[in-house]
């Protein structure tokens, strides 16, 4: 089975033992999905962590009306997971689908927690990575409150070309707040200006 990205993405914040990363490999699994297909349904038991090793995928949650709001984009080399399953143990908040055709690393998060207490090392990795969605999910919340649509859109397209290629408008536009109506001007002004600067936050 190919854990190589896996690993590699492991590496970068924290160093196992061969056999650490031997025992760390027993414990995964690769799972595939469809184009379309879920893989986690809000309701449902959460509690595992999926590293993409191929393809794309977008969480979101859908709320009274029955209008889809997005939260999440992972593609090769993201995790994603239901944060708050997996946190408390307890129903998924969100739905998670596939985008693409995607191959993801398996692991619960029983199996994961078990991992941790025995090779404590890991831990830092995990860490740095809820760290850096937590620092994300900061920014979004900021980019709301302090900048333009246009902003948020130019800052969207210059922090994550790939995922602006290959998502869908529609999605983006749920992403960033939009109605598809107030996006598709949105995004006109933006390619008209073709300014692709970040803007900058104090």
């Amino acid at each position: 089975m190919d854990f190589e990205r896996f690993l590699s993405t492991i590496r970068r914040h924290a160093q196992l033992s061969e056999s650490e990363e031997m025992k760390l490999c027993s414990l995964l699994s690769i799972k595939t999905l469809k184009r379309k297909e879920l893989l986690v349904r809000a309701g449902d038991d959460g509690r595992h962590e999926y590293f993409v090793n191929k393809g794309c995928l977008r969480t979101y949650y859908v709320d009274e009306k029955g209008v889809e709001h997005n939260t999440y984009f992972a593609i090769e080399g993201y995790w994603v997971s239901d944060i708050y399953s997996r946190t408390f143990n307890a129903p998924a908040l969100c739905n998670i689908v596939a985008l693409e055709d995607c191959e993801l690393v398996h692991i619960s998060n029983m199996a994961l927690e078990c991992f941790l207490k025995d090779v404590p090392g890991l831990e830092r990795f995990f860490r740095i990575s809820y760290q850096n969605s937590l620092a994300t999910i900061h920014l979004k919340q900021i980019q709301l409150l302090s900048m333009s649509g246009c902003e948020r859109y130019n800052y969207f397209r210059t922090k994550y070309p790939e995922l602006d290629m290959r998502i869908p408008q529609k999605h983006i536009a749920s992403y960033l707040g939009f109605t598809p109506e107030f996006f598709n001007t949105v995004r006109s002004k933006a390619i008209r200006a073709n300014s692709g600067k970040v803007p900058r936050l104090l």
